[in-house]
């Protein structure tokens, strides 16, 4: 007969998230590296024994517990979950690495062989916050009926049931006010990867930022936050930046077709009269922005005229949620005046705050 993982170690009692009166044995193993824990008794499930594994990873900024259920049934396969805690306060991209003052870097233009061979970082991965307890596919829908069973009458549900199957969206491609249902509003936080920062990187070097001022903002980028407010039904969206460099606020102003007027393309050129409105980058610059909602009121769309840095251009910039609106994706867009230079692009993904998922690196 196999021996039991928790053999010749002491148990002790303990009670479960699910209020269960179980057993616990746990020791350190890797070289003291990993620690291990096996709670036996436990009745939920089916019955069975939790394995968990925890260590740390990037640099101890990063908790990593990998979960394995081992089910008392002989036929039943185990159940393995792994979960990563990003620990508060960190920045991905933690490392001590030397590197010049940054404010004063980002503002110079030329120092491209002040850091060859410098080493960039190693990151970690966004998890957003996990949830404590899982349940099995059959107790989650059973908690769902209860809550709705439990949760008080909302009578704006039916409203909006009423508004949406009655809604008569606006004539054209291009439309002032956002569909029902889409609403940008939320405090959100960047979702790095090493993919992102390769292409954060690749992004500043097409608009031709040396090297010092790329690895200096590649490093700086992990504190990046947006928060976003939309308001008279996607006439209006506000998007206020939080980074290392400081706050950048703006107001972006939708025009196009709504319900009371119809704007359609220049049958000659196919271009559009939109209203055009001041804002200030986060360059300092004074340009003109113009903004709009597409695919059906889904995505919004908004261009930045007149930038003078980066060698001249506009910049476009394409808003949208995913993931049951946990996640709000910008693709941003830099068209240089200079037709023969190629075009810049960069996809920024951030989650929604309290949000609970696990991006893969991509």
């Amino acid at each position: 007969q196999e021996v039991h993982a928790v053999e010749g170690h002491q148990l002790q009692p303990m009670t479960t998230a699910d209020g269960e009166d179980v057993e616990v044995a746990s020791w350190w193993e890797g070289n003291g590296n990993v620690h291990r824990s096996w709670v036996v008794g436990g009745q939920k499930y089916g019955g069975g024994d939790f394995e968990n594994r925890r260590y740390l990873t990037d640099e101890g900024n990063i908790l990593v517990c990998e979960s394995t259920f081992h089910p008392k049934e002989a036929g039943r396969e185990d159940a393995k979950v792994t979960w990563r805690f990003l620990r508060e306060g960190a920045i991905y991209g933690d490392s001590a690495v030397q590197l010049p003052n940054i404010f004063d870097v980002l503002k110079k233009e030329e120092k491209d062989d002040a850091s060859k061979g410098q080493k960039m970082p190693k990151s970690g991965l966004i998890v957003g916050d996990i949830m404590d307890d899982v349940a099995s596919s059959e107790e989650a829908e059973t908690d769902a009926d209860m809550a709705m069973v439990n949760a008080p009458f909302d009578h704006n549900i039916i409203e909006e049931a009423i508004e949406r199957e009655s809604w008569v969206p606006p004539v054209g491609e291009r439309w002032a006010i956002a569909a029902p249902g889409v609403d940008l509003t939320g405090k959100w936080k960047l979702i790095i990867t090493e993919q992102f920062k390769k292409d954060y990187d690749e992004f500043l070097k097409s608009l031709g930022q040396p090297l010092i001022v790329r690895g200096a903002a590649v490093v700086l980028i992990g504190n990046t936050r947006e928060e976003t407010k939309q308001a008279d039904g996607g006439r209006s969206v506000h998007v206020k930046g939080i980074n290392a460099k400081g706050i950048w606020e703006r107001t972006l102003a939708s025009s196009g077709s709504d319900f009371d007027t119809t704007v359609l393309p220049n049958p000659v050129d196919g271009s559009y009269d939109h209203v055009r409105a001041p804002i200030v980058t986060a360059d300092s610059e004074k340009v003109m922005a113009e903004s709009w909602w597409e695919n059906d009121g889904n995505v919004h769309v908004s261009w930045t005229y007149g930038v003078k840095r980066y060698g001249g251009g506009s910049f476009e910039s394409k808003r949208y949620l995913e993931n049951d609106g946990n996640v709000y994706v910008c693709e941003s867009t830099f068209h240089p005046d200079d037709a023969g230079r190629e075009k810049s692009y960069l996809k920024w993904k951030f989650l929604r705050e309290g949000a609970a998922f696990m991006l893969k690196d991509q």
